[in-house]
């Protein structure tokens, strides 16, 4: 299992308040997140539509299984998983996709193209106030990847995102779709807690900032 981290484009680690340096999704070039395309290979988003073709038909509950790998047990227990993310962390929503990526582009290159083409964000959830997170699964070609919204981008480190994905990754190798979902999902539940424990020392705040509590029952 390849496990790809990227985002709109895709963000290298950084401090709170300095400029956001990403990385084309395609290349890996540094570049400022106001570059209007790619300076090494060009790519932009009217480049990636041309590319990719036509945005496909998805599912407003959140999950969209293009590929009828799931059962409607696994969409159940996904969506359970899911539904008490958001319970917890209300600012939050995490969609997921399985489809058959083209293997010739990046896994990265497809979920900057579906979080700035597929509408899956209302317009109050623009910029800084996306605080989406976007999980794509090609279960045939063994590849996964996730996208955050810019508003999780200075919060959440490239390298706390992978551990996330290596942590799905035996589930996934082993073909246990539902289950690797559930886990990334848990895993994170745990670093947005640790994101909301830390804030206050990170905005010099005298008070913790409180989340929902989510049942022990739910993973």
């Amino acid at each position: 299992m390849q496990i790809r981290q990227s985002s709109p484009w895709a963000p290298r680690p950084r401090s709170l308040w300095s400029p956001i340096v990403i990385a084309c999704p395609f290349c890996h070039t540094p570049l400022a997140e106001t570059a209007p395309s790619c300076p090494r290979c060009t790519l932009d988003l009217q480049r990636t539509r041309a590319l990719l073709g036509p945005v496909p038909r998805l599912s407003s509950s959140g999950l969209s299984d293009l590929t009828q790998s799931l059962t409607p047990a696994d969409e159940r227990t996904i969506q359970k998983a899911t539904a008490a993310f958001h319970r917890r962390f209300p600012q939050c929503r995490i969609l997921i996709i399985l489809s058959h990526f083209a293997p010739q582009f990046p896994l990265g290159v497809h979920l900057f193209w579906l979080f700035n083409t597929a509408g899956l964000s209302g317009q109050s959830s623009k910029h800084g106030h996306n605080r989406d997170i976007l999980i794509g699964l090609d279960p045939g070609q063994k590849r996964s990847g996730l996208t955050v919204g810019y508003g999780l981008e200075p919060f959440l480190p490239q390298t706390a995102l992978e551990q996330v994905l290596d942590s799905a990754s035996p589930h996934f190798k082993a073909d246990h779709i539902a289950t690797g979902l559930t886990t990334l999902i848990a895993q994170l539940s745990q670093l947005m807690e640790g994101i909301c424990l830390d804030l206050p020392d990170i905005l010099g705040l005298d008070h913790p900032l409180v989340t929902t509590p989510s049942p022990t029952t739910e993973f």
